[in-house]
């Protein structure tokens, strides 16, 4: 299960390097939550739909990026346009 490890860090686009002295006694470093972390910036336009009040456009929704939590894209919706329901707000692919 050693080398499950590193291929997992490998994945996420980190490269985990464990040098000799760490492995013996210790055993090999946990892999922490920052690889589980993905930058949601670069998504795609999809629809955005309403559940409240069934509008919907192309566009998308403002989410915070948990690897750039400073970023913010203004042309994100973050409320209805109709409604103003901020909490009924989904994405699905597909075209319009």
């Amino acid at each position: 299960m050693d080398s499950a490890t590193p291929v997992v860090a490998a994945a996420a686009g980190k490269l985990l390097r464990v040098d000799n002295r760490s492995r013996v006694g210790r055993g090999v470093p946990e892999i922490t939550e920052i690889y589980n972390k993905k930058c949601s910036c670069r998504r795609e336009k999809t629809i955005v739909f309403c559940r409240a009040c069934g509008y919907y456009c192309h566009g998308r929704v403002r989410l915070k990026c948990p690897k750039h939590p400073r970023v913010t894209f203004l042309l994100d919706i973050t409320e209805c346009p109709r409604c103003h329901s901020s909490i009924c707000l989904d994405e699905y692919c597909g075209d319009l």
